[in-house]
């Protein structure tokens, strides 16, 4: 909420826009700008999401969603790489023809892309990629690799090649190979709590797979979703990209407030969340709130789509079940990844499905990419079947708690009171706070400790309403103990200047 109005006006375009500070920053931002828009010259042009944040001191991702949101509405065209502008908005179609004037052609200025197309601009790519001139890459996201067995990977892999059959050369189900599935089952069974059937499951590329077929066969443009606030990134650009409409609903240090959930007339389609290790906070979904959750989920004929992608990676606490385990209602589409605990470019992801959906799911699947490549599903099952993945799992835990271990007692001795750490109980990277720094000195001092050969990521594109204080995400699975140490005190160095 906005306690105080807004206004600003932009060298890109005539609208002077004023947010009255009456609900979400993005509906407050929606209703100025459709309001302005109607009063605008076709073809004006709308201010580039970033200055507009800028302007009104507000989250991009807010200003993101706004105009996806007109987009969907037609009151506003994107051009690929030249910007937003205002629409034609009685829409009626106009033609033009070919230098013999009889050929119906589109007009110049008409949107060559879908709306689906247009709300895809908007969306920024992942914030994680890779920083190789840094020597000591907080970058988190990178499970640990250093360790992993590729000896017995790359003769599984080989192996595989050189024996493959007909049925693995060819098409398969799209659902995914059934002994790997029956694998997964039997893992999910004995690790995470969940009985399911192998036909429950289907193999993706990755989680994020999941989540655009969840999005896809759930979501119609201007159905609301509920995410967490802040949340994963992935999960907020599936749903955006099919038109949903997003709630935000803060988390604490337990999870999701769940007494914060929309009512009923809200009509809500599905709720995102992230119980075992909330993404990014690092908060565990309690008990009773996992409880609250699944009563509030049948009340409202609403999913809940669990995102477990490092459940896998306890320390501090006993290892908690997945909300799928207590499914009663099968209500629950569980989401899992390798990418955490493998190795993130394997590209192999799952989900276990509700009944009553495992058919268009499945559908879903075999229309976007038929199915996944079966060589590195047949390697993995093997992977798992002989024992090397349970190994490797123990293996990176361990290591993990010791490299954990070293961040929290470099932050501690070379930071101090200067920060706060979250989420360090579980999963590959923390959150930390900086107590004397506003969101507004981030930028700068990324660029500072990247100058000093340190690589640390603001927390700021995983919110919707942008944070006042200045946060950091740290990733260290991937990295040694001493440069972990040495890469923490170089940080300090950079937030003592």
């Amino acid at each position: 909420m906005a306690s105080l109005p807004r206004r600003t006006k932009s060298r890109y375009s005539e609208l002077l826009l004023s947010l009255d500070g009456a609900g979400t920053l993005v509906d407050q931002l929606v209703r100025a700008l459709r309001a302005e828009i109607k009063q605008a010259n076709v073809g004006a042009r709308l201010p580039p999401t970033r200055t507009l944040a800028k302007d009104l001191g507000i989250s991009r991702n807010t200003v993101i969603t706004a105009y996806g949101e007109l987009a969907n509405e037609g009151l506003i065209a994107t051009h690929f790489g030249g910007g937003s502008f205002v629409s034609d908005l009685d829409r009626s179609p106009r033609t033009r023809t070919d230098n013999s004037g009889s050929l119906p052609l589109p007009a110049a200025d008409e949107p060559t892309l879908s709306k689906f197309g247009r709300r895809l601009e908007h969306l920024d790519a992942s914030p994680i990629l890779e920083r190789p001139e840094l020597q000591f890459d907080f970058r988190y996201g990178l499970p640990v690799v250093g360790d992993f067995p590729f000896q017995a990977w790359t003769r599984i892999v080989s192996k595989r090649a050189m024996i493959a059959s007909v049925s693995v050369l060819g098409y398969g189900e799209s659902a995914g190979y059934l002994p790997l599935r029956s694998e997964l089952a039997e893992y999910l069974r004995r690790a995470r709590g969940i009985a399911c059937h192998p036909d429950q499951i289907i193999i993706t590329n990755g989680s994020q797979q999941a989540l655009d077929l969840i999005a896809r066969i759930l979501i119609d443009p201007g159905d609301r979703v509920v995410l967490e606030e802040p949340s994963y990134e992935g999960a907020r650009q599936a749903f955006s990209s099919v038109g949903a409409r997003i709630v935000a609903v803060p988390v604490d240090r337990n999870g999701l407030q769940v007494a914060k959930l929309p009512a009923r007339s809200s009509r809500c389609r599905a709720v995102y969340v992230t119980p075992s290790h909330q993404f990014p906070t690092g908060a565990v979904l309690s008990a009773d709130r996992r409880q609250q959750l699944m009563d509030w989920a049948r009340v409202h004929n609403c999913f809940i789509v669990e995102d477990d992608y490092d459940g896998e990676l306890r320390y501090d606490i006993r290892p908690i079940e997945a909300i799928k385990g207590g499914d009663t209602d099968d209500q629950v589409i569980y989401v899992g990844t390798m990418s955490k605990v493998l190795f993130p470019s394997l590209r192999l992801g799952y989900l276990v499905s509700p009944r009553r959906l495992r058919k268009s799911l499945i559908a879903a699947k075999h229309v976007c990419d038929r199915q996944t490549p079966a060589l590195l599903q047949t390697a993995l099952s093997d992977f798992m079947a002989q024992g090397h993945f349970n190994r490797h799992l123990l293996r990176a835990r361990r290591l993990c708690s010791h490299r954990r271990t070293a961040l929290l007692d470099a932050i501690h001795q070379h930071l101090g009171a200067r920060v706060m750490v979250e989420g360090a109980n579980a999963g590959i990277h923390v959150m930390m706070w900086l107590n004397d720094r506003t969101a507004n000195d981030v930028p700068q001092l990324v660029e500072q400790a990247a100058r000093a050969g340190v690589g640390i990521y603001p927390i700021t594109p995983y919110f919707i309403h942008a944070p006042r204080g200045a946060g950091l995400l740290l990733g260290y699975a991937s990295m040694e103990e001493s440069m972990i140490r040495e890469g923490i005190q170089r940080l300090a160095g950079v937030l003592a200047e």
